[in-house]
Protein backbone atom coordinates (compact mmCIF):
# COMPACT_ATOMS: atom_id res chain seq x y z
CA UNK A 1 0.00 0.00 0.00
CA UNK A 2 1.43 3.64 -0.75
CA UNK A 3 2.38 5.61 2.26
CA UNK A 4 0.21 9.00 2.75
CA UNK A 5 0.76 12.07 1.37
CA UNK A 6 -1.34 14.35 3.14
CA UNK A 7 -0.04 14.16 6.89
CA UNK A 8 -0.23 16.49 9.42
CA UNK A 9 3.68 17.14 9.25
CA UNK A 10 3.29 17.71 5.37
CA UNK A 11 -0.01 20.23 6.01
CA UNK A 12 2.00 21.97 8.85
CA UNK A 13 5.50 22.46 6.35
CA UNK A 14 2.41 23.62 3.40
CA UNK A 15 0.86 26.07 5.78
CA UNK A 16 4.40 27.91 6.62
CA UNK A 17 5.11 27.90 2.90
CA UNK A 18 1.70 29.46 2.45
CA UNK A 19 2.64 32.42 5.16
CA UNK A 20 6.34 33.10 3.34
CA UNK A 21 4.63 32.97 -0.56
CA UNK A 22 1.98 35.56 0.75
CA UNK A 23 4.44 37.86 1.66
CA UNK A 24 6.35 38.09 -1.48
CA UNK A 25 2.60 38.26 -3.13
CA UNK A 26 1.91 41.12 -1.57
CA UNK A 27 4.69 42.99 -3.36
CA UNK A 28 2.95 42.52 -6.85
CA UNK A 29 2.03 46.49 -6.89
CA UNK A 30 6.07 46.95 -5.90
CA UNK A 31 7.20 48.53 -9.37
CA UNK A 32 4.30 51.06 -8.87
CA UNK A 33 5.25 52.12 -5.35
CA UNK A 34 8.47 52.58 -5.83
CA UNK A 35 7.62 55.04 -8.78
CA UNK A 36 5.32 56.99 -6.47
CA UNK A 37 8.54 56.90 -4.04
CA UNK A 38 10.30 58.62 -7.53
CA UNK A 39 12.78 55.93 -8.08
CA UNK A 40 13.96 55.72 -12.01
CA UNK A 41 12.97 52.49 -13.90
CA UNK A 42 16.59 51.60 -13.68
CA UNK A 43 16.85 51.36 -9.56
CA UNK A 44 13.12 49.96 -9.26
CA UNK A 45 14.23 47.05 -11.31
CA UNK A 46 16.76 46.47 -9.26
CA UNK A 47 15.26 46.93 -6.02
CA UNK A 48 12.47 44.26 -7.84
CA UNK A 49 15.20 41.90 -7.82
CA UNK A 50 17.20 42.54 -4.59
CA UNK A 51 15.54 40.20 -2.20
CA UNK A 52 16.37 37.09 -5.11
CA UNK A 53 19.74 38.34 -5.56
CA UNK A 54 20.22 38.50 -2.08
CA UNK A 55 18.92 34.93 -1.83
CA UNK A 56 21.37 33.98 -4.90
CA UNK A 57 24.24 35.41 -2.20
CA UNK A 58 23.19 33.34 0.72
CA UNK A 59 22.10 30.22 -0.24
CA UNK A 60 25.10 28.56 -1.66
CA UNK A 61 26.50 29.31 1.61
CA UNK A 62 23.48 27.96 3.72
CA UNK A 63 22.39 24.62 1.53
CA UNK A 64 25.36 23.18 3.07
CA UNK A 65 24.60 23.91 6.82
CA UNK A 66 20.98 23.40 6.13
CA UNK A 67 19.50 19.33 7.24
CA UNK A 68 17.08 17.79 9.10
CA UNK A 69 18.69 17.71 12.25
CA UNK A 70 20.01 21.77 11.87
CA UNK A 71 16.38 22.96 9.87
CA UNK A 72 14.21 24.12 12.47
CA UNK A 73 17.00 26.55 14.26
CA UNK A 74 17.43 28.17 10.39
CA UNK A 75 13.43 28.38 9.86
CA UNK A 76 12.95 30.18 13.10
CA UNK A 77 15.85 32.59 12.54
CA UNK A 78 14.63 33.11 9.29
CA UNK A 79 11.37 33.88 10.10
CA UNK A 80 12.63 36.70 12.77
CA UNK A 81 15.01 38.38 10.17
CA UNK A 82 11.85 38.33 7.50
CA UNK A 83 9.76 40.11 10.14
CA UNK A 84 12.63 42.69 10.87
CA UNK A 85 13.36 43.28 7.19
CA UNK A 86 9.20 43.93 6.01
CA UNK A 87 8.78 46.41 9.04
CA UNK A 88 12.00 48.52 7.90
CA UNK A 89 10.90 48.29 3.99
CA UNK A 90 7.39 49.73 5.04
CA UNK A 91 9.00 52.70 6.35
CA UNK A 92 11.89 53.44 3.87
CA UNK A 93 11.44 56.04 1.08
CA UNK A 94 14.53 55.93 0.19
CA UNK A 95 16.71 54.05 -2.97
CA UNK A 96 19.57 53.07 -0.51
CA UNK A 97 17.41 52.18 2.47
CA UNK A 98 14.99 50.48 0.24
CA UNK A 99 17.73 48.39 -1.25
CA UNK A 100 18.90 47.42 1.86
CA UNK A 101 15.56 46.21 3.38
CA UNK A 102 14.92 44.52 0.00
CA UNK A 103 18.64 42.37 0.74
CA UNK A 104 17.25 41.55 4.01
CA UNK A 105 14.06 40.20 3.03
CA UNK A 106 15.73 37.96 0.37
CA UNK A 107 18.05 36.66 2.91
CA UNK A 108 15.44 35.99 5.84
CA UNK A 109 12.86 34.44 3.41
CA UNK A 110 15.04 32.27 1.83
CA UNK A 111 16.75 30.69 5.51
CA UNK A 112 12.85 30.04 5.97
CA UNK A 113 12.59 28.07 2.37
CA UNK A 114 15.36 26.21 2.20
CA UNK A 115 15.05 24.90 5.97
CA UNK A 116 11.45 23.84 4.73
CA UNK A 117 12.65 22.07 2.23
CA UNK A 118 14.44 19.12 4.28
CA UNK A 119 11.77 19.02 5.88
CA UNK A 120 9.58 18.59 3.13
CA UNK A 121 11.79 15.63 1.31
CA UNK A 122 11.08 13.66 4.31
CA UNK A 123 7.08 13.38 3.99
CA UNK A 124 7.32 12.96 0.29
CA UNK A 125 6.88 8.91 -0.63
CA UNK A 126 9.15 8.62 -4.04
CA UNK A 127 6.03 7.11 -6.21
CA UNK A 128 4.07 10.45 -5.45
CA UNK A 129 7.08 13.18 -5.96
CA UNK A 130 4.28 14.61 -9.02
CA UNK A 131 1.18 14.86 -7.02
CA UNK A 132 3.46 15.85 -3.42
CA UNK A 133 5.26 19.11 -5.71
CA UNK A 134 1.75 19.52 -7.37
CA UNK A 135 0.41 20.54 -4.10
CA UNK A 136 3.50 22.29 -2.78
CA UNK A 137 3.35 24.44 -5.71
CA UNK A 138 -0.28 25.08 -4.91
CA UNK A 139 -0.25 26.01 -1.79
CA UNK A 140 2.40 28.83 -2.98
CA UNK A 141 0.28 29.52 -5.90
CA UNK A 142 -2.84 30.55 -3.59
CA UNK A 143 -1.02 34.01 -2.59
CA UNK A 144 -0.66 35.13 -6.59
CA UNK A 145 -4.22 34.67 -7.12
CA UNK A 146 -6.02 36.14 -3.89
CA UNK A 147 -3.87 39.27 -3.23
CA UNK A 148 -3.58 40.83 -7.07
CA UNK A 149 -7.28 40.45 -6.61
CA UNK A 150 -7.47 42.15 -2.91
CA UNK A 151 -5.26 45.46 -4.24
CA UNK A 152 -7.77 45.58 -7.23
CA UNK A 153 -10.80 45.05 -5.52
CA UNK A 154 -9.83 47.21 -2.36
CA UNK A 155 -8.79 50.04 -4.65
CA UNK A 156 -5.10 49.78 -2.24
CA UNK A 157 -3.35 53.06 -3.71
CA UNK A 158 0.26 52.46 -4.73
CA UNK A 159 1.01 54.80 -1.82
CA UNK A 160 -0.69 52.62 0.60
CA UNK A 161 2.03 49.38 0.15
CA UNK A 162 4.40 50.79 2.89
CA UNK A 163 1.38 49.96 5.72
CA UNK A 164 0.51 46.67 3.88
CA UNK A 165 4.15 45.21 4.21
CA UNK A 166 4.59 46.13 7.57
CA UNK A 167 1.82 44.24 8.79
CA UNK A 168 2.83 41.59 6.77
CA UNK A 169 5.55 41.07 9.39
CA UNK A 170 2.95 38.96 11.01
CA UNK A 171 2.87 36.37 8.53
CA UNK A 172 6.42 35.91 8.94
CA UNK A 173 6.04 35.22 12.90
CA UNK A 174 3.42 33.12 12.08
CA UNK A 175 5.53 30.88 9.84
CA UNK A 176 8.33 30.34 13.10
CA UNK A 177 5.53 29.65 15.40
CA UNK A 178 4.31 26.86 13.28
CA UNK A 179 7.09 25.22 14.52
CA UNK A 180 5.75 24.47 17.87
CA UNK A 181 3.15 22.38 16.21
CA UNK A 182 5.14 20.72 13.82
CA UNK A 183 6.22 17.01 15.04
CA UNK A 184 9.54 15.75 14.83
CA UNK A 185 10.84 13.41 12.12
CA UNK A 186 13.53 10.58 13.13
CA UNK A 187 15.91 11.66 10.66
CA UNK A 188 16.03 15.31 13.05
CA UNK A 189 17.93 12.86 15.41
CA UNK A 190 20.32 11.33 13.16
CA UNK A 191 24.00 12.79 12.95
CA UNK A 192 24.17 14.99 9.42
CA UNK A 193 24.57 13.33 6.59
CA UNK A 194 27.31 14.74 4.96
CA UNK A 195 25.78 17.38 2.76
CA UNK A 196 28.60 19.48 2.01
CA UNK A 197 29.59 21.37 -0.89
CA UNK A 198 31.36 18.92 -2.62
CA UNK A 199 28.03 17.74 -2.85
CA UNK A 200 26.87 20.87 -4.62
CA UNK A 201 29.33 20.06 -6.80
CA UNK A 202 28.59 16.61 -7.58
CA UNK A 203 25.16 17.77 -8.22
CA UNK A 204 26.01 20.19 -10.86
CA UNK A 205 28.39 18.28 -12.07
CA UNK A 206 25.41 15.61 -13.71
CA UNK A 207 24.67 16.84 -17.02
CA UNK A 208 20.55 15.74 -16.67
CA UNK A 209 20.44 17.97 -12.88
CA UNK A 210 22.49 20.69 -14.81
CA UNK A 211 19.87 21.07 -17.43
CA UNK A 212 17.32 20.95 -15.56
CA UNK A 213 18.64 23.90 -13.16
CA UNK A 214 19.01 26.14 -16.39
CA UNK A 215 15.86 25.41 -17.47
CA UNK A 216 14.66 26.58 -14.04
CA UNK A 217 16.31 29.50 -14.19
CA UNK A 218 14.84 30.73 -17.73
CA UNK A 219 11.39 29.16 -16.86
CA UNK A 220 10.76 31.98 -13.73
CA UNK A 221 13.00 34.54 -15.32
CA UNK A 222 10.40 34.68 -17.84
CA UNK A 223 7.98 34.31 -15.10
CA UNK A 224 8.91 36.92 -12.90
CA UNK A 225 8.74 39.63 -15.75
CA UNK A 226 6.07 38.99 -16.64
CA UNK A 227 4.64 39.21 -13.30
CA UNK A 228 6.27 42.27 -12.22
CA UNK A 229 5.90 44.32 -15.59
CA UNK A 230 2.68 43.16 -16.72
CA UNK A 231 0.41 45.63 -14.39
CA UNK A 232 2.57 48.71 -16.50
CA UNK A 233 1.86 46.71 -19.52
CA UNK A 234 -2.13 47.00 -19.23
CA UNK A 235 -1.45 50.60 -17.69
CA UNK A 236 0.05 51.85 -21.16
CA UNK A 237 -2.18 49.70 -23.92
CA UNK A 238 -5.52 50.85 -22.10
CA UNK A 239 -6.42 47.62 -20.43
CA UNK A 240 -8.23 48.06 -17.38
CA UNK A 241 -7.92 45.47 -14.22
CA UNK A 242 -4.94 44.36 -16.11
CA UNK A 243 -4.18 42.54 -12.76
CA UNK A 244 -6.67 40.21 -13.23
CA UNK A 245 -4.05 38.35 -15.64
CA UNK A 246 -2.54 37.24 -12.75
CA UNK A 247 -5.43 36.12 -10.75
CA UNK A 248 -7.28 34.12 -13.80
CA UNK A 249 -3.71 32.50 -14.78
CA UNK A 250 -3.01 31.52 -10.72
CA UNK A 251 -6.37 30.04 -10.50
CA UNK A 252 -5.72 28.01 -13.68
CA UNK A 253 -2.39 27.15 -12.30
CA UNK A 254 -3.94 25.93 -9.13
CA UNK A 255 -7.11 23.92 -11.55
CA UNK A 256 -4.04 22.24 -13.18
CA UNK A 257 -2.42 20.78 -10.15
CA UNK A 258 -5.56 20.20 -8.27
CA UNK A 259 -7.51 18.02 -10.41
CA UNK A 260 -4.54 17.16 -12.76
CA UNK A 261 -1.71 16.17 -10.31
CA UNK A 262 -2.33 12.34 -9.91
CA UNK A 263 -1.48 12.73 -13.96
CA UNK A 264 1.81 14.05 -13.03
CA UNK A 265 3.67 10.36 -12.16
CA UNK A 266 1.28 8.88 -15.15
CA UNK A 267 2.84 10.10 -18.00
CA UNK A 268 6.52 10.92 -19.30
CA UNK A 269 7.09 13.84 -17.32
CA UNK A 270 10.23 15.13 -19.87
CA UNK A 271 8.13 15.21 -22.43
CA UNK A 272 4.81 17.00 -20.95
CA UNK A 273 8.01 19.75 -19.30
CA UNK A 274 8.52 20.27 -23.34
CA UNK A 275 5.50 20.80 -24.26
CA UNK A 276 4.17 23.08 -21.31
CA UNK A 277 7.25 25.36 -21.54
CA UNK A 278 6.09 26.01 -25.36
CA UNK A 279 2.57 26.55 -24.66
CA UNK A 280 3.81 28.47 -21.86
CA UNK A 281 6.10 30.33 -24.70
CA UNK A 282 3.70 31.16 -26.63
CA UNK A 283 0.59 32.66 -24.49
CA UNK A 284 3.61 34.78 -22.97
CA UNK A 285 4.76 36.40 -26.58
CA UNK A 286 0.83 36.72 -27.72
CA UNK A 287 0.30 39.31 -24.71
CA UNK A 288 1.46 41.83 -26.87
CA UNK A 289 -1.22 40.80 -29.41
CA UNK A 290 -4.03 41.36 -26.55
CA UNK A 291 -6.20 44.17 -27.92
CA UNK A 292 -8.95 43.86 -25.07
CA UNK A 293 -9.02 42.65 -21.72
CA UNK A 294 -10.91 39.44 -23.03
CA UNK A 295 -8.34 38.64 -25.21
CA UNK A 296 -5.68 39.22 -22.38
CA UNK A 297 -7.81 36.81 -19.92
CA UNK A 298 -7.94 34.09 -22.58
CA UNK A 299 -3.80 34.37 -22.61
CA UNK A 300 -3.72 34.21 -19.03
CA UNK A 301 -5.93 30.70 -19.28
CA UNK A 302 -3.05 29.65 -21.65
CA UNK A 303 -0.03 30.86 -19.37
CA UNK A 304 -1.86 29.53 -16.00
CA UNK A 305 -1.94 25.92 -18.13
CA UNK A 306 1.32 25.72 -18.58
CA UNK A 307 3.02 27.47 -16.05
CA UNK A 308 0.66 24.86 -14.09
CA UNK A 309 2.24 22.07 -15.55
CA UNK A 310 6.15 22.73 -15.75
CA UNK A 311 7.03 24.37 -12.30
CA UNK A 312 5.99 21.60 -10.34
CA UNK A 313 7.38 19.18 -12.64
CA UNK A 314 10.85 20.65 -13.31
CA UNK A 315 10.91 20.22 -9.45
CA UNK A 316 9.57 16.28 -9.61
CA UNK A 317 12.33 15.69 -12.19
CA UNK A 318 15.12 16.95 -10.04
CA UNK A 319 13.31 14.95 -7.34
CA UNK A 320 13.31 11.42 -9.48
CA UNK A 321 16.58 12.16 -10.68
CA UNK A 322 18.17 12.55 -7.20
CA UNK A 323 19.60 9.86 -4.98
CA UNK A 324 17.90 9.94 -1.70
CA UNK A 325 19.99 11.74 0.33
CA UNK A 326 20.62 14.04 -2.01
CA UNK A 327 17.00 15.14 -2.74
CA UNK A 328 16.87 17.35 -0.30
CA UNK A 329 20.04 19.42 -1.21
CA UNK A 330 18.89 19.25 -4.97
CA UNK A 331 15.45 20.73 -4.23
CA UNK A 332 17.45 23.33 -2.08
CA UNK A 333 19.58 24.03 -5.70
CA UNK A 334 16.34 24.36 -7.26
CA UNK A 335 15.24 27.07 -5.14
CA UNK A 336 18.36 28.84 -5.92
CA UNK A 337 17.90 28.56 -9.36
CA UNK A 338 14.06 29.99 -9.08
CA UNK A 339 15.57 32.60 -7.11
CA UNK A 340 18.18 33.44 -9.48
CA UNK A 341 15.53 33.45 -12.35
CA UNK A 342 13.59 35.53 -10.03
CA UNK A 343 16.60 38.36 -10.14
CA UNK A 344 17.55 38.12 -14.14
CA UNK A 345 13.89 38.24 -14.99
CA UNK A 346 12.87 41.41 -13.27
CA UNK A 347 16.57 43.23 -13.81
CA UNK A 348 16.84 41.99 -17.35
CA UNK A 349 12.88 43.80 -17.54
CA UNK A 350 14.53 47.36 -15.85
CA UNK A 351 17.36 47.23 -18.92
CA UNK A 352 14.89 46.02 -21.90
CA UNK A 353 12.30 47.71 -21.05
CA UNK A 354 13.83 51.25 -21.71
CA UNK A 355 15.60 50.22 -25.04
CA UNK A 356 12.60 48.26 -26.65
CA UNK A 357 9.55 48.57 -24.70
CA UNK A 358 7.01 45.86 -23.74
CA UNK A 359 7.70 44.00 -27.45
CA UNK A 360 11.27 43.85 -26.58
CA UNK A 361 10.53 42.49 -22.72
CA UNK A 362 7.58 40.25 -23.36
CA UNK A 363 9.55 38.59 -26.56
CA UNK A 364 12.37 38.14 -24.30
CA UNK A 365 10.51 36.54 -21.47
CA UNK A 366 8.85 34.19 -24.07
CA UNK A 367 12.27 33.25 -25.80
CA UNK A 368 13.32 32.05 -22.35
CA UNK A 369 10.62 29.62 -21.61
CA UNK A 370 11.12 28.58 -25.26
CA UNK A 371 15.08 28.20 -24.18
CA UNK A 372 13.82 26.21 -21.13
CA UNK A 373 12.10 23.87 -23.44
CA UNK A 374 15.08 23.31 -25.51
CA UNK A 375 17.24 22.26 -22.30
CA UNK A 376 14.31 20.03 -20.96
CA UNK A 377 15.00 17.79 -24.51
CA UNK A 378 18.75 17.58 -23.92
CA UNK A 379 18.41 15.85 -20.38
CA UNK A 380 18.48 11.96 -21.67
CA UNK A 381 15.42 9.97 -21.59
CA UNK A 382 16.68 6.70 -20.31
CA UNK A 383 17.20 8.76 -16.52
CA UNK A 384 13.99 10.09 -16.06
Amino acid sequence: MANPLLTRPFLLLCSQFLAVSTIVAIFFPLQEYLTSLGMPAASAGFILGADALAALIVQPFITPLITARTARRWLLAGSLILAAALIMEGACSSELAFTLARLLQGAGFICVVAAIMPLFVLCIPREMSGRAFGWISLVRLVPYAVVPLLFDLFQIAPAALGGVIRWSALLALLAGALLWLLPRFPQEQEPASGTSFAGIKNSLADRSLLLLFAATVLLYAGYAATFFYLKGFGRAAGLANSGLFFTVATVMMMLVRLFGGSLFDRFDKRRMNMVFLVLSAAGTGLILAAANVTILLALAVLCGIGWGVVMPLLNALIFDLSQPETRGLNQNLGLLMLQCGFFLGPLAGGWLLPQGGYPLLFGAAAGALLLAAGLVLLVRKQNV
